[in-house]
């Protein structure tokens, strides 16, 4: 594992090309998927080893737009929202880990996807590593961003159930949204305010209670079967997910590489997004 050393002028600073240039309008797409609406944002060329972006508990396909336009100077790059989050609609069946396995092995199948690499981040590293281990043929290299152990018993069930449902009421304030994102950003003053904007809606999704409950029930099963190049980065100051958290994923997913953060909360790719996303290129161009 290594530990990067950051000078005070890099938190924050955005990549190129500028995410605002883009016109994303363009680039969104409304999948019909077990007949609910599932909605992709998909960039770039197929040139490189495609790459599929999985937001966490509090986000959306927004969370990566500091990322998206630099990955896909030489790569398709997709973000799709999970199920009842973003521009997605509620599943018909309760939402779980398993249904937003299938939802995105289907956006796979509708783009023409062959083992592209999946990013999860958070509660979409835990989907990502259930797709690699349900169908291993649809992944080719997995990078997980602060992922979260599903280790709680009921007492931390309830209290962060309660951290959900306080949120979302600070989210409606905007007042309030900087101590919102005070528990996942570090230094929220350093982030731009239109990417601030950007952020934390997806604390008052419909899906979020649900996929709270579903990531509180799942237990991470097989994981040493997972056999593609394993990319594992966290946030030394993440306060959602602790470090124990990363070190049961790379304890057993053979080869798990570790990269983690200096002075980083549990978004890298807002706080530290050129570094996480030169990361995440070298990953890619490893195909």
């Amino acid at each position: 594992m290594r530990v990067h050393e950051q000078i005070v002028a890099d938190y924050g600073r955005e990549d190129e090309p500028d995410w605002r240039a883009v016109p994303w309008p363009e680039h969104m797409r409304a999948l019909t998927v077990d007949s609910r609406r599932v909605h992709v944002t998909a960039l770039g060329s197929a040139v490189g080893c495609p790459m599929l972006l999985v937001h966490g508990l509090g986000g959306s396909w927004r969370t990566w737009l500091p990322t998206l336009p630099r990955l896909a100077t030489s790569r398709r790059v997709l973000a799709a929202d999970l199920p009842g989050f973003g521009r997605s609609q509620m599943p018909v069946a309760p939402i779980s880990i398993a249904g937003y396995v299938n939802a995105l092995e289907r956006v796979c199948d509708l783009f023409e996807l062959e083992a592209p690499v999946i990013v999860g981040h958070g509660l979409g590293a835990v989907v990502a590593t259930e797709l690699a281990v349900r169908h291993p043929q649809r992944v080719g290299a997995l990078a997980l961003i602060d992922p979260l152990w599903p280790r709680f018993g009921e007492l931390q069930a309830q209290a962060a159930k309660l951290t959900l449902a306080l949120a979302d009421r600070l989210v409606a304030r905007p007042r309030a949204k900087h101590f919102a994102l005070a528990a996942a950003i570090r230094h929220p003053s350093r982030i731009a305010p239109d990417l601030r904007a950007q952020l934390g809606a997806g604390l008052r999704a419909p899906g979020a209670q649900a996929a709270l409950a579903a990531l509180l029930e799942h237990r991470p099963e097989r994981l040493h079967e997972i056999a593609v190049p394993t990319l594992i980065v966290r946030g030394a100051n993440d306060r959602l997910a602790p470090a124990a958290d990363s070190e049961r994923f790379a304890a057993q997913i053979a080869g798990a590489r570790r990269e983690t953060f200096a002075d980083c909360g549990h978004l890298p790719m807002v706080e530290h997004p050129r570094r996480l996303n030169e990361l995440l290129a070298r990953l890619s161009d490893q195909f």
